[in-house]
């Protein structure tokens, strides 16, 4: 008994044991835990400072687990790089702490910051001797050793931080310090002190406010600006609502130094007393908008102004607006910019419903000549770099209710001279005008109405390379139509059902629409457009190849899709349209096209040619069917045409290609053929298909093929005879069917071609490079009246008689190679020898003489079946051949491919 006494009074001690053991272990491992952060602290402060080129240091780190957790940060420096004498940074201390209880209780969801402060921070910036700054180089680095930029991730669903409480986040006592060492020893200093920023009980559901005081180049704060925003939503992501600014004669001169080079600031002076309700006029915000105050910096100087001309300007506001219902109240609105200002005045309410009215609404701009502020501000002419000099007229007035115009706006730039590279140049007095009125949603069924004309007569468009307008030339262009919101902010649409286009010669006439709705990959954008133009001359208002190498040095300039980064294959994603068109005649590309008239769909990147058709070359065209992928990049586009020809007349389509005249003849047949780019060289790698169809009442002009090879015929033979007269024509049949198949860049026949005329039968096998070189191998049977008319009346065979031959060359100008002729000269001489010994012997003896050297008339027509299995084997042959060459190209090709990918 007594045992188990004295081991119940045992327990407390042991108990209190392990208790003092379990806080010497956790009092061992906070004294550990600081110094093991501190370690690992410096460790990456190691690491960054490499990446920086600047010493980082960590001073100290303490932490504490109650009530609190949280840790305090001291005596952080960023250092100076070589060359510098000052650290870019230091930081006297960082104090976090959150609360313990709840961050225990919600495992980990409820985090209440008790308070966030960084204090003594000071940003040393430098002006080095080459008029660098540190911070500039700095920046280089960083930029130097970014990676490159990688994909946009998809978009992610915007992280829940509700939990998120913050107590106080400030920051105290900051400084930013300028250095200007490019003076040499007499450094001038100068310093943004008493930096403060405060920010308080910040989480989910209440309002935000950010508040910022400091002294500006004086010895206590001149600048105080305060930021205020809607409440919060779980994800913290702010919405401004209100923004006031306040600054008191802050000598901008001292800053000068620091800014970039290029800018040239020697003096000013900076006053504010500004105050912006944002209201819906940012992303997000609702209600009416109103800017009240006044924006001065005057006395500005800069290096290289004319005469040391100072430029004053001034923001004077008290303007209210509401953009969900239209309304804008200028009670005043002023803005100076030296010799130019911009001044407004009246109201317009309800725009955007059904009730608008205006009250002596006006914007006026005066003396808007950016040539002349460029003397007050010389980078100003850096930029502008000549393109634009003169006065540009601005005027906005308006007045009336929705039965009257409600707001003209009327911009002339006809004063101004322009020179904008590669685009467009007018002189001082060439017409260009923008005029346009606006209407409220009564009159119209909808938001808003509009009324737009714009002159270009003035402007030379040549520049450009693309629209060969001259100034002079007539290019009007109005639209009349309707503008509507999205729901709930976001998107639009715009209704133009009355368009034109006034284009040198020609009038296009049409309507449109244009719709955006949604946001992220959820967004789309539709689209419709019906244009009709009785006659459109494209050739005179777009340039040729010829023209643009003329203007161009010799050369056709590269299309600029060709220098652009690798584009995005899902950027038309969400794109879903018509385009619909009806055109009288057409002149395109030296082509005179009549009754033009198609029905184009997107939808994505698929552009779908649902229905075209035109009349061309005395035929018809029809392209129903034919599409292609616009989102991959040029080289690897998809397409597939499907084309359907009636009637065109041979000669004037060639003529498209080539001076040269051809072939005669009307077309009608197929073309069905997809493939990946547009390039000779990818086609001939992916072009794939077949072209169908038959030639009426065809002639081959500029080769005789019976004359080409009744020369070398005549030639050969033993005895006298006489070429055929060359026609420089050869008659094709009244209906010469054929059928092509395309494939590893050769269109090969797909049985061979034969036609009948009464000289001679012509058979042809073997293919068509896709650069227009001719590969074909066939014969051309000489009739027996056609050997006999040869021959001189000494031969008059019992069947034809074939010659063998290649047709070779450029398609519009053809060559008669590989004329074989000795089977011919063989059997025409023994002919001739057995026609001589008959007569010579005459009798039932002659025919029994001539019968023995023919071989039989059965012979002779065996001699000939034979040669023609022989010319249709070596046509076969050649077709294996081509095919052959072909796919070991192909090959080729792809080791290529394999060892610019691998690298061997």
């Amino acid at each position: 008994m007594s045992d188990v006494v004295k081991k119940k009074r045992r327990w407390p001690y042991v108990l209190g044991g392990v208790f003092a053991l379990l806080v010497v272990a956790v009092l061992v491992v906070l004294w550990r835990l600081d110094a093991i952060l501190l370690k690992t602290a410096q460790e990456q402060a190691a690491t960054y400072s490499q990446k920086l080129g600047r010493p980082i240091e960590i001073g100290d780190i303490s932490t504490q687990l109650f009530p609190s957790v949280g840790a305090v940060v001291e005596d952080v420096s960023i250092g100076a790089a070589e060359g510098e004498d000052l650290p870019l940074a230091t930081l006297a201390k960082v104090d976090v702490s959150v609360a313990v209880g709840p961050l225990l209780s919600s495992s980990g969801k409820d985090i209440q910051v008790k308070n966030a402060e960084v204090s003594g921070l000071t940003v040393n910036v430098v002006r080095l001797a080459d008029g660098t700054t540190n911070v500039q180089r700095l920046l280089q680095r960083l930029e130097e050793q970014s990676p490159p930029e990688e994909p946009k991730p998809e978009e992610e669903k915007p992280t829940d931080l509700s939990g998120v409480h913050v107590e106080r986040a400030a920051l105290t006592d900051g400084t930013i310090r300028f250095v200007d060492r490019a003076g040499g020893q007499g450094a001038r200093e100068l310093a943004v002190k008493d930096l403060d920023i405060e920010v308080k009980d910040l989480r989910a559901g209440k309002p935000l406010a950010v508040d910022l005081a400091a002294a500006v180049l004086a010895e206590k704060q001149n600048l105080k600006l305060s930021l205020h925003a809607a409440p919060l939503p779980p994800t913290l992501i702010p919405t401004p609502e209100r923004v006031t600014l306040k600054a008191e004669k802050i000598d901008l001169s001292p800053l000068g130094p620091f800014l970039p080079p290029d800018v040239g600031l020697q003096a000013g002076t900076l006053d504010a007393d500004w105050k912006a309700e944002l209201g819906s006029a940012v992303p997000g915000g609702k209600g009416p908008t109103r800017l009240v105050g006044a924006i001065s910096a005057l006395g500005l100087r800069f290096a290289g102004a004319e005469g040391g001309k100072a430029l004053d300007v001034v923001l004077d506001t008290d303007v209210a607006g509401d953009l969900a219902t239209g309304d804008l109240s200028l009670d005043k609105l002023k803005l100076d910019l030296g010799p130019a200002n911009i001044t407004g005045k009246g109201r317009v309410k309800g725009m955007l419903s059904d009730t608008p009215s205006v009250e002596g609404f006006e914007l006026v701009g005066r003396n808007l000549d950016p040539a002349v502020l460029a003397e007050y501000y010389p980078p100003l002419k850096k930029q502008l770099q000549g393109m634009i000099a003169g006065p540009i007229g601005l005027d906005v007035r308006a007045s009336g209710t929705q039965a009257a115009q409600a707001i003209n706006v009327s911009v002339d730039l006809t004063p101004v001279r322009l020179r904008v590279p590669a685009q467009l140049t007018k002189d001082a007095g060439g017409a260009m005008k923008l005029t346009a009125s606006l209407t409220g949603a009564a009159a119209s069924g909808g938001a808003l109405k509009f009324d737009a004309k714009a002159d270009l007569s003035g402007v030379d468009l040549r520049p450009g390379l693309l629209v060969d307008k001259a100034p002079g030339q007539r290019m009007e262009l109005t639209a009349a139509g309707t503008y509507a919101p999205g729901k709930g902010g976001v998107g639009m649409k715009v209704d133009v059902p009355k368009m034109t286009a006034n284009l040198l010669q020609d009038t296009v006439t049409g309507s449109a629409s244009f719709a955006t709705a949604g946001s992220g990959k959820k967004q789309t954008t539709t689209f419709f457009a019906d244009v009709k133009a009785n006659k459109l001359d494209a050739d005179a208002l777009l340039f040729d190849e010829q023209e643009l190498a003329a203007r161009n040095g010799g050369t056709v300039p590269a299309p600029e899709s060709a220098e652009l980064p690798p584009e995005d294959p899902a950027r038309f994603n969400g794109y879903r349209g018509d385009l619909r068109f009806a055109v009288g005649t057409l002149r395109y590309t030296q082509m005179d096209l009549t009754n033009v008239t198609g029905v184009v769909k997107m939808t994505d990147d698929l552009i779908t040619v649902e229905k075209f058709s035109s009349g061309v070359f005395g035929g018809k065209v029809v392209a129903d069917g034919t599409s292609i992928r616009l989102g991959p990049a040029a080289p690897q586009r998809p397409f597939e045409a499907k084309v359907k020809v009636e009637g065109v007349q041979v000669a004037d389509a060639i003529a498209q290609a080539t001076p040269r005249k051809v072939m005669t003849g009307t077309f009608n047949g197929n073309v069905d053929v997809k493939g990946i780019g547009y390039t000779p060289e990818k086609l001939k790698e992916t072009l794939l298909g077949g072209i169908s169809g038959n030639i009426l009442g065809g002639t081959l002009l500029g080769k005789d093929l019976v004359s080409s090879v009744s020369e070398p015929l005549a030639k050969a033979l033993p005895f006298a005879s006489k070429a055929l007269k060359s026609n420089e024509v050869t008659s094709l049949s009244e209906n010469l069917p054929f059928g092509v198949q395309i494939k590893n860049g050769v269109a090969q026949l797909s049985k061979p071609i034969t036609w009948t005329r009464p000289e001679a039968a012509m058979s042809f096998d073997g293919g068509i490079k896709l650069d227009g070189t001719l590969d074909l191998t066939g014969a051309v049977a000489l009739t027996p009246s056609t050997v006999k008319t040869l021959t001189l009346g000494k031969v008059t065979p019992p069947s034809d008689i074939p010659v063998g031959l290649k047709l070779t060359g450029p398609a519009w100008k053809p060559e008669v190679t590989g004329v074989d002729v000795k089977p011919a000269v063989t059997t025409l001489a023994k002919l001739a020898a057995s026609s001589l010994a008959g007569n010579l012997i005459g009798g039932e003896r002659g025919q029994q003489v001539q019968q023995a050297i023919e071989g039989g008339e059965e012979k002779l027509r065996a001699d000939a079946e034979a040669k023609r299995k022989e010319l249709e084997a070596k046509a076969e042959e050649e077709k294996k051949r081509l095919e052959a060459e072909a796919k070991k190209r192909a090959e080729e090709e792809a080791k290529k491919r394999l060892r610019g990918i691998f690298g061997k």
